[in-house]
């Protein structure tokens, strides 16, 4: 059971992904589209046909998502021995909240119940708002997050979780758009530590930044557009490659 929720989580997450990428790229070449984020690919889905039924099924997945990551965080506390099970531990945590969030936040929008946005940057200013003093450890873990996202590429660590097997007919694809997506989300951390900072430095939560100000903030600079399409296809590879980790991988 729980590996049909953790298939199922991991192919809605690279779903989201996807659409994100998509929408923005299409935008950085002025072929219509929209800077997108998380609560961007609501609104798009909310406005198909069948859109109440599209983002029923995006709840569930991503309730699905949030729930195999709350095993995980049991399984790692229980079986692993090392003290890295911890931060492990910490990491599933965050997603199973995060994730869980999100997807009730959506269900409560089929049903027209009032619900706030649900993103990392909307969490994060509700913790600076408590107690700004932590806002340079939350800067420190999303640019270690970074460099964690920047090891796995090097490393090629990010494909230790998958069957390497003849089965896999497509595992040159898998390898590269992993590569691709994951760098690119590396960036992305990079980004919205420097925005979290920032904020820290002006002790004004309304600085930081999220995904839509990231593409934003990219298309300011010089070949902007080049540069916020480049990251957009990352966005959509790491949503391919989300795919393939969901079925190939057992973690």
């Amino acid at each position: 059971m729980i590996q049909k929720l953790r298939k199922f989580g991991f192919f809605t997450k690279g779903f989201v992904y996807v659409i994100i990428g998509i929408l923005t790229f299409l935008t950085a070449l002025n072929f219509g589209g929209k800077i997108s984020d998380k609560n961007g690919v609501i609104s798009f889905l909310e406005n198909q046909i069948f859109g109440k039924v599209l983002l029923l099924i995006l709840s569930l997945g991503l309730m699905s998502y949030a729930l195999s990551r709350a095993y995980k965080f049991y399984d790692v506390l229980k079986n692993e021995d090392s003290n890295k099970k911890y931060i492990a531990a910490v990491n599933y945590l965050f997603r199973t909240f995060f994730y869980g969030a999100f997807a009730v936040s959506i269900f409560l929008k089929i049903f027209n119940k009032t619900s706030s946005d649900v993103t990392k940057e909307t969490l994060v200013s509700r913790v600076l708002k408590i107690e700004n003093g932590n806002i340079i450890l939350i800067g420190a873990i999303f640019l270690g997050s970074a460099i964690n996202q920047f090891y796995k590429v090097i490393s090629n660590s990010y494909l230790e979780d998958i069957k390497k097997s003849k089965n896999i007919a497509s595992f040159n694809v898998l390898k590269k758009t992993g590569a691709f997506g994951i760098f690119a989300r590396g960036i992305s951390f990079l980004i919205f530590s420097w925005f979290i900072i920032s904020a820290a430095y002006y002790n004004n939560p309304q600085k930081i930044k999220g995904t839509q100000e990231m593409f934003s903030f990219l298309n300011s600079l010089t070949f902007g557009n080049i540069l916020m399409a480049i990251m957009a296809l990352g966005f959509v590879c790491y949503g391919v490659f989300q795919y393939f980790y969901g079925r190939y991988s057992n973690s």
